[in-house]
């Protein structure tokens, strides 16, 4: 008999989900009738099954429940909670429920079944529009359940298993779409990252001292800040939709709040009317100062650019603080200047990480060459070394690096002004020169109408190439490859011998475009961009779609008759 029970459980698990199914649906429908609450707990207990159909199923019907009982009001707070009702009672139970209910579905975001993650995130975001729906209809005044969407945040943003199916629900459907989800993310999530960093320094501190203190059970656990902060990044770099002008804010998630401001304001009309005559001001004469400031406080701040301005720059602010892999530093470098700084409230609060990050080194400071230069050409930053250290890049690696194009397009606008000093433009011009010599074909054919640009705007560098001194090599080169300060490096007293020695390349097109500094200086400037994408397999592209003017000669001797004849 054993044997046979077990062997009819097994053969009926496969038809358990339906079966299941019909009895979450009848406990569901059961809850119209209160006396049934109880078997809110039922429908609970299948949220926690191994079966991914069936805690869909029970999550979806605990959330049409809840959602029902909200909009009667059942979930309310209770404010007598010392001397409650029985039915106080029952509202008290029925909304620890709600929270136990709203606990579980967070902890499947981090689930390892998609099929259960982004179905718990919507029912989430529905939540959060049924409460503030619910808090509104009571008030008479806009509410958002940031309550509800702090917690949301924190678990997304600290969870070990965020994948591209969550961050794509999260960020197409609603951070990139309404414009109260997407600005109270970025205020929940830098307190989130305040808040963590602030526990690890704590506790860093205090191993650091190396006290004998005992933590109570309140202290909270430091955050694992590597992992927040590679999730954080990898939703702000996919949000693309700041508003540029306050007329763009028009998308809410739950309302706008204007309508409530409108009202608020036609009561307050009606409230002057009542006045009358009483020693009040009339529009006419009420101060210019006053009718402004009376004119922000009926805007709300959720309309107000600034208001999202600053969210996105405290959140960004706060990313920056945490621990940065280099290959996260090269992520927000690449959109900083067109995706950051345009959209922050104080540009120059960014100027301790650009400028730290442009002294790191190699490709991080190269990245960081945009940024600096948008803070030093339109919002003053003063870093009197900027052309010595843009120098010091100017190295054999650079060449090699798949960002090569980005920085040459850089360093032609630095190096536009014509009011730069002679010795500096020297300077570039010469060591450029000598890392042609190693330097791949792609990098050659860019190098030499980058020098070619550079002679034309600043005739005085012309010595370079027509110095009667005899430089014939390295060895007697006055030039300083290894002297970082330009000034210093003697190129002004040096000639551009490098240039003839890659007129003998062995790549044809490198040889002839060389060729140009031995004939006279009419061809106008070159346009960089046409030289700035080679690269190996352009080179070969372009060789092998050639058209040939004639057959090669596979032979340059007629073979003899007898040959033939053989």
């Amino acid at each position: 008999m054993p044997q046979a029970t077990k062997r009819k459980r097994s053969s009926s698990s496969s038809e358990s989900f339906k079966e299941v199914r019909q009895k979450i649906r009848a406990l569901e429908a059961s809850l119209s009738d209160k006396s049934n609450l109880n078997n809110i707990v039922e429908i609970f207990k299948y949220t926690k099954s191994d079966n991914p159909q069936i805690v869909h199923a029970a999550i979806h019907s605990l959330n049409r429940s809840f959602t029902s009982f909200l909009m009667k009001g059942d979930l309310q707070k209770v404010k007598n909670i010392d001397q409650p009702s029985a039915k106080d009672k029952v509202q008290i139970w029925l909304r620890g429920q709600y929270i136990d209910f709203l606990v579980h579905v967070r902890s499947l975001l981090s689930s390892d079944e998609p099929g259960l993650q982004l179905p718990a995130l919507n029912i989430l975001m529905n939540n959060i529009k049924s409460e503030s729906e619910n808090v509104m209809n009571l008030n008479g005044s806009y509410h958002f359940a940031n309550n509800t969407y702090g917690p949301i945040v924190k678990a997304i943003i600290s969870n070990a298993n965020f994948n591209d199916h969550l961050r794509k629900e999260l960020v197409d459907k609603y951070l990139n779409i309404y414009d109260d989800l997407r600005h109270y993310f970025f205020k929940d999530a830098a307190e989130i990252m305040e808040h963590a960093y602030e526990i690890k320094e704590r506790t860093t501190e205090i191993k650091q001292q190396k006290k004998k203190i005992k933590l109570s059970g309140n202290e909270e656990k430091p955050e694992n800040l590597s992992l927040i902060a590679s999730n954080v990044l990898s939703i702000l770099e996919n949000i693309n939709t700041m508003p540029t002008e306050a007329s763009e804010i028009d998308e809410f998630w739950t309302v706008n709040p204007g309508q409530y401001e409108n009202k608020n304001e036609k009561v307050k009309t009606e409230d002057e009317e009542l006045l009358g005559d009483e020693g009040l001001l009339s529009d006419a004469e009420e101060p210019e100062e006053d009718m402004i400031n009376k004119q922000k406080k009926k805007t709300h701040p959720l309309l107000q650019l600034g208001v999202h301005r600053r969210g996105f720059s405290e959140c960004w602010l706060k990313l920056l603080k945490l621990p940065l892999t280099e290959e996260m530093y090269r992520k927000i470098l690449l959109i900083l200047h067109k995706r950051i700084l345009p959209h922050t409230s104080e540009p120059k609060l960014l100027m301790d990480f650009l400028t730290d990050s442009y002294n790191i080194g190699g490709a991080v400071s190269l990245l960081a060459l945009n940024g600096l230069f948008t803070l030093i050409t339109e919002h003053n930053l003063d870093y009197p070394d900027f052309y010595k250290k843009l120098y010091t890049l100017l190295d054999r690696n650079v060449m090699h690096v798949k960002y090569r194009s980005r920085f040459f397009r850089l360093l032609e606008l630095f190096l536009s002004s014509a009011y730069l000093p002679a010795a500096l433009i020297a300077a570039f011009i010469k060591r450029m020169g000598r890392l042609s010599l190693t330097a791949p074909p792609a990098a050659c054919v860019i190098i030499i109408p980058f020098i070619y640009n550079l002679l034309k705007r600043h005739p005085t560098c012309m010595c370079l190439i027509h110095s009667n001194k005899t430089i014939d090599n390295a060895a007697t080169d006055p030039f300083i490859m290894e002297e970082l300060d330009p000034y210093e490096s003697k190129a002004i007293d040096s000639s551009l011998w490098e240039v003839k020695t890659l007129s003998e390349h062995y790549y044809a097109n490198v040889s002839t475009l060389a060729k140009i500094f031995s004939e006279q200086f009419l061809k106008p400037k070159y346009n960089l961009e046409d030289f700035l994408d080679h690269t190996y397999a352009t080179f070969f592209a372009t060789e092998i779609d050639r058209k040939r003017k004639k057959a090669p000669a596979l032979n340059y001797e007629k073979p003899a008759e007898s040959v033939w004849e053989i």
